[in-house]
């Protein structure tokens, strides 16, 4: 990335590690407000903001490239889009343990010995 397409501001963050954070966040209304209380499709309204300038690394293997791609868009479809409206329990579920997944692969490229939590 060249100094020129570095921002000094984002209003949802930019990054990789950093965005992943912020989209998991969000899980912890699950643990203040019960499910019915936020439905799905404004939970992922809220937490894929922090995808849209989430930045994935030319250096990366192309398998994890391609899986953070597909966590992005699909959020971003579920939150923002009309191609998948209506996003499931499932969806939500499979979004968090992703975003879990992806950012043990990270550590794993990195050349991190990251060890997957049982108790998270």
């Amino acid at each position: 990335m060249s100094k020129e397409e570095i921002k000094t501001e984002s209003k949802f963050g930019q990054g990789l590690t950093y965005c992943l954070g912020l989209f998991l966040c969000h899980t912890e209304r699950n643990r203040r407000y019960s499910d019915e209380l936020i439905n799905t499709d404004m939970w992922f309204n809220g937490s894929s903001d922090h995808l849209y300038e989430l930045i994935i690394p030319e250096a990366y293997p192309q398998e994890l490239r391609e899986r953070l791609g597909t966590f992005r868009s699909k959020c971003l479809s579920w939150g923002h889009g009309f191609e998948e409206p209506n996003a499931t329990k499932e969806d939500k579920a499979w979004a968090i343990n992703e975003a879990k997944e992806l950012l043990l692969l990270i550590d794993r490229c990195l050349l991190i010995d990251a060890i997957q939590a049982t108790w998270a």
